[in-house]
């Protein structure tokens, strides 16, 4: 499997992991997994078009998408419904706008999981499913020749999964314009979801490999440790051929794990008389065990659903923190570290899951000491559960070379009103499997503004990208696979190419829907007459 599963766990004790890989065919991956725990969306995004239109039309659909569900305005229905139009005639337009990418489209299944409901809006045969106790339940319909037969029940699930036309669809996110309302559009759906429940989004690259019941056996021997259910859930549907690109995004509630562990026996014969003496005490044992184990399940349980902390750091006042590595050091996943406004002199490193806000928005400044290493970043997050950073102001001590400003090496961080300026070579590094997505922010820095590794993601929105003194660093650097999407931002002050690492065609089409302000052309020497 390309890649390591991204693991989290929520605040209440939600958790979950996505993973994805280009399968055994394929050399790209058109799919996308959604993942936003702040807001309780998730959801996997399938690419159509082949070439370079089925990964733009995924990643454009991410993008939008979550910036809509990131506005709370009207229900849950309403959001999962105007999220899918809005990506719908965006991805539109960019076709229409770029010959190259004609045609391109994409399906997906977004899901808003809220005060225990979960609302559900689907295109085409990515799939959601439902799992209890007792199996998995397809919620969602394959908008497909073969999938409406399969949910007929006119064919049976493997004589589906062996159809020949099981790849087409007759819905689809981006071919044509849409209304949100427009009928035979999106399927909007509302399902309960309790603390004792699981729900698996996948693309048809798992699903057209895998059945229902060999998926649920995967759960049940994986169940508590999420990260290995998507691994096995990956690596079954490459064992079986991974003829498509397959994703998974696996979400279980707090209590799951111990209830699958208490579903009853699938029955039997009674033993014969003659054996029940010698069982009566071999039962008692293992019921003894299974209390013993019960009870560990439901101690760790109840450890997990512990609610989140705020710890509040100040360079003054009656703040319990001084400094923000102390109050890391304590810190635990789905915590928060606010920051009274001041200066802070130090590097820090974000704890596993954790946020690091700024009480007041531009009040807070990260400055990173002069005395350390080079090689040590302002802000260095790393982990698995993903973070958040808002309303802060990074920048050097003092000049000096090879410094960054804050790096990005795994999980999936937000970054909201943040500032990163001065003397760095690098304002933002991601390295691989890195997945970053940064809004309303402005990155004005010496060298590259952003350093993007291979396989890492990025999705920037109305954020400001300056060059203020001339440079020959590039604006932008990207690995050969690495996924990035930007929209509505400004980028001022850099040279023609701006993005390097990526061919001219796909530099015109990220930089699209954007403001560039080119550099000014250098003044010339004054001459001689002859």
């Amino acid at each position: 499997m390309t890649g390591s599963p991204e693991h989290f766990t929520t605040a209440s004790g939600l958790r979950g992991a996505s993973a994805s890989d280009p399968g055994r065919v394929r050399t790209n991956n058109e799919d996308l997994p959604i993942v936003d725990l702040s807001r309780g969306v998730f959801g996997v995004i399938d690419g159509v078009g082949g070439e370079a239109g089925g990964e733009v039309a995924a990643a454009t659909a991410r993008e939008v998408m979550l910036q809509r569900l990131a506005r709370p305005a009207g229900t849950p229905a309403e959001r999962v419904r105007e999220a899918i139009a809005i990506a719908n005639n965006e991805i539109f337009r960019r076709a229409e706008s770029d010959s190259s990418l004609r045609g391109m489209a994409c399906v997906a299944t977004l899901a808003v999981l809220m005060e225990g409901r979960l609302t559900v809006g689907h295109v085409g045969d990515t799939r959601l499913y439902l799992i209890d106790k007792n199996g998995l339940r397809k919620v969602t319909r394959d908008h497909s020749p073969v999938g409406e037969r399969e949910d007929a029940g006119e064919l049976g699930e493997r004589e589906a999964m062996r159809h020949p036309r099981r790849n087409e669809v007759f819905r689809d996110i981006g071919s044509a314009a849409r209304d949100k309302d427009e009928a035979e559009f999106v399927d909007v759906l509302d399902e309960p979801f309790g603390r004792d429940g699981a729900f698996l989004i996948c693309s048809d690259g798992l699903s057209d490999m895998v059945t229902a019941d060999a998926m649920f056996e995967i759960v049940k021997r994986h169940a508590g440790a999420p990260d290995e259910v998507a691994a096995a859930l990956i690596d079954a549907a490459n064992a079986a051929g991974g003829k498509d690109n397959v994703t998974a995004v696996y979400v279980e509630g707090p209590a799951f794990a111990r209830a699958l562990r208490q579903r009853p026996g699938a029955g039997g014969s009674a033993p014969a008389p003659s054996a029940r003496r010698r069982l009566v005490w071999f039962a008692a044992g293992i019921l003894v065990g299974i209390g013993a184990a019960l009870g560990l399940a439901y101690f760790a349980d109840r450890t997990q659903a512990q609610p989140p902390q705020t710890l509040v750091v100040g360079l003054e006042g009656a703040a319990p923190y001084r400094t923000i590595a102390a109050a890391m050091s304590v810190a635990r996943p789905g915590d928060t570290v606010r920051l009274e406004p001041g200066e802070y002199l130090e590097a820090v490193i974000v704890a596993d899951g954790v946020d690091l806000v700024a009480r007041q928005p531009g009040t807070v400044t990260i400055k990173r000491p002069s005395t350390l290493d080079p090689s040590v970043p302002a802000i260095a997050v790393g982990g698995t559960r993903g973070s958040r950073l808002n309303g802060l102001r990074v920048t050097p001590a003092v000049s000096a070379a090879n410094l960054t400003g804050i790096s990005i090496a795994s999980g999936a961080t937000t970054l909201e009103l943040v500032e990163v300026t001065g003397a760095f070579s690098r304002g933002l590094a991601l390295l691989a499997d890195a997945v970053v997505t940064i809004a309303g922010s402005r990155i004005d820095v010496a060298g590259t503004a952003v350093s993007l590794a291979d396989q890492s993601q990025a999705s920037f929105s109305n954020t400001l990208f300056v060059r203020s003194s001339p440079s020959s660093d590039p604006g932008i650097t990207a690995g050969s696979g690495t996924r990035l999407t930007m929209h509505g931002n400004v980028l001022a002050g850099f040279d023609a190419q701006i993005i390097r690492g990526v061919s001219e065609a796909r530099r015109k089409e990220i930089l699209s829907g954007n403001i560039v302000v080119p550099a000014p052309a250098p003044a010339r020497a004054a001459g001689r007459n002859r």
